[in-house]
């Protein structure tokens, strides 16, 4: 009777051996990670050029499945100052982050700051199931034609047109003439300031300009512009002056009022 007993704890004992160890076989199966996919190969461009400075090389793996959406992307690398091409590159990604019926496409691309220098030009699939080492060819980016910078207007013989008073705007009333002055090559000074007429002398000396006194009309004009007073009491004295294109600006040295003026040009 007690060998029968002990003979049944022993196939019990037995079995659950048996089964822990199938759990364990499961679990270890469960746990077993997904096969690597590799993805490798070039990027290079076939200028015999060198790279500016801070340039950065950027590769890319993208997921480009939907028309209607951007690209998914799987992985990315990038290199600064990369030095002379050809550029390896290596991906490493378990094979269930690729899903079947998507397209993968990689790219390549080199920037310094946000401008574009090289960029591929065309696409370059990425089947998971047919790896190779792919050479992305990358193409210089032509730049945009840089915008030609106005020339500065001449200081003299000029008609300047005064459109900013301190940080007031200034425009003439449909009834009224517009604010102006002009500096004559005989160092004469002439202009309008919203209601009389004004002249003077003045003298140029690099980017200073002393004015003498400056005597103008007395007419009384309705409404009064509220800007003649300032005007003319910025014109009093020593100016600092800088012309930006067709823009000159006045800045009185003593009381810092400065005013803005554009060039106008007759037709």
């Amino acid at each position: 009777m007690f060998r029968s007993h002990s003979g049944y704890l022993t196939s019990m004992l037995a079995a659950t051996v048996l089964l822990s160890g199938c759990s364990s076989l499961d679990n270890l199966m469960d746990s077993t990670p997904a096969a690597d996919v590799t993805v490798s190969g070039e990027a290079f461009y076939r200028e015999r050029i060198m790279l500016p400075p801070n340039s950065v090389l950027e590769v890319r793996l993208e997921d480009v499945s939907r028309a209607d959406a951007p690209a998914e992307l799987l992985a990315q690398s990038r290199s600064e100052n990369p030095g002379t091409p050809p550029y390896a590159f290596e991906f490493s990604l378990d094979d269930d982050q690729f899903q079947p019926g998507h397209r993968y496409n990689l790219r390549a691309s080199i920037r310094q700051g946000e401008q574009l220098i090289f960029t591929t030009d065309t696409a370059y699939p990425v089947d998971p199931e047919q790896l190779q080492p792919y050479k992305l060819i990358m193409k210089k980016v032509a730049r945009a034609p840089q915008q030609q910078q106005t020339p500065n207007a001449s200081l003299v013989n000029t008609y300047w047109k005064l459109v900013r008073l301190g940080n007031m705007p200034v425009a003439a009333s449909p009834e009224q003439r517009e604010a102006h002055l002009i500096f004559k090559n005989n160092q004469r000074l002439q202009g309008f300031s919203g209601c009389n007429q004004f002249m003077g002398q003045y003298t140029q000396k690099e980017n200073r300009l002393e004015l003498g006194p400056v005597a103008g009309t007395l007419r009384a004009c309705v409404p009064a512009p509220a800007y003649e007073q300032s005007f003319l009491q910025l014109l009093k004295g020593e100016l600092s002056w800088s012309v930006q294109g067709d823009l000159l600006i006045l800045k009185n040295t003593e009381s810092g009022e400065e005013a803005r003026f554009k060039a106008v040009y007759l037709q």
